[in-house]
């Protein structure tokens, strides 16, 4: 094999496509990269058997061929040269020469004959395109409230539901949900539901950021037990979570009487501040309504270190109240949105807050952060 890429390209690709290696696996050969040219572009794959990524960029092919190259290794290398391509080339030995500028590498390979299968499509897969600006909002507004903690458990995945004209995406791990429904096109009443694991689906969203330019759509396929994503750039296949995910949205209430409407950034800005003195244990910050003042009051306390004060400006309806929480869980769904302003609503201090978008915005979303009982 004999190939010339852009470095920028190549050092994109490599990165991303690494991340699906395995450091722990039993078979050595997923610690590596695998490198297949064909004409007129280099593909770059890697798999740890549930998680699979392949990536393709533009090369001048002068011959073909595949290689699998150690990951962590060739990552490092392609970050730190300076020159404005890369040459691979693979002698008979499977020896990789790496050359660009005046530098120049030479690392062992292995053949590819034991490396699995990276994306294995039948032809026969239910397949739908969707707009990929859409999943990728979808996913970073409710990826971060699933559970990080216990990967067996179910509700460390993503519920990803297609139905007739919308779709839906919902994270939560017991103590926050997460819900976030978008129009689709083109759906032809097809239903599907899928349990994305965490990691895949926060690569997947990696990848979709990463892949902007000329990636109008991406494309779904199911099959069973396994769900592709793929655009034009890259492919990601995981895994599915065989288990059922609860019914969330039956604990999401309705007609909270007490309503408070903040500037997203300065109810984001003072949180910060004020969580300085959280207790680093629990980390609970306290809202303080008043149906009197046209303020919001948020406190924290340390035992270790002291008290915390501040104040923010808010358009509320309601009574008296006071409520608290993992301040983290607000404050993570605050610096994910873009919206101006966002609403706030509340029924008691031990019933969930409830956080939605005032403007129209082409999607519903919904966030659900679960108080803390002051003693």
């Amino acid at each position: 094999m004999e190939v010339a890429v852009r470095t920028e390209s190549f050092k994109k690709v490599v990165s991303c496509a690494s991340r699906a290696t395995s450091s722990k696996s039993i078979q050595p050969i997923l610690n590596n990269i695998l490198l297949s040219s064909e004409n007129g572009s280099l593909v770059v794959s890697a798999t740890d058997l549930d998680l699979a990524i392949e990536c393709k960029l533009p090369a001048e092919t002068v011959k073909t061929g595949q290689i699998t190259l150690p990951a962590k290794k060739l990552d490092e290398i392609v970050n730190k040269v300076t020159g404005l391509d890369i040459k691979l080339t693979i002698d008979k030995n499977q020896l990789t020469k790496i050359t660009s500028d005046r530098s120049k590498f030479q690392i062992n390979g292995v053949l590819p004959e034991d490396f699995p299968q990276v994306i294995k499509k039948s032809g026969k897969e239910k397949e739908l395109e969707m707009k990929q600006a859409d999943l990728l909002q979808a996913l970073s507004l409710t990826s971060f409230a699933c559970s990080k903690y216990d990967v067996s458990s179910v509700l460390s995945g993503i519920n990803f539901e297609v139905r007739q004209n919308e779709f839906e995406v919902g994270g939560t791990d017991g103590s926050r949900l997460a819900r976030y429904v978008g129009k689709l096109k083109g759906a032809k009443g097809q239903k599907e539901q899928a349990v994305i694991p965490w990691r895949a689906a926060s690569e997947l969203e990696r990848l979709m950021s990463c892949f902007t330019e000329g990636n109008e759509n991406i494309t779904i396929s199911f099959l069973p037990g396994q769900v592709i994503f793929q655009n034009n750039d890259f492919t990601l296949s995981t895994r599915l979570i065989d288990s059922k995910f609860p019914s969330y949205t039956e604990l999401i209430p309705k007609g909270q009487e007490n309503k408070a409407v903040f500037s997203r950034i300065s109810l984001f800005s003072a949180l910060e501040r004020v969580a300085i003195l959280a207790n680093e244990r629990t980390n609970v910050v306290k809202l303080s309504f008043s149906k009197k003042s046209s303020t919001c009051q948020i406190t924290a306390h340390s035992p270790d270190y002291g008290n915390a004060q501040d104040e923010v400006d808010v358009e509320y309806e309601g009574s008296d109240l006071e409520i608290a929480f993992n301040y983290r869980f607000l404050s993570e769904v605050l610096r994910s949105l873009d919206t101006e302003k966002v609403v706030i609503e509340l029924e008691s201090p031990l019933s969930p807050l409830l956080l939605k978008l005032t403007e129209e915005a082409g999607f519903d979303y919904t966030y659900l952060i679960m108080p803390v009982q002051l003693r």
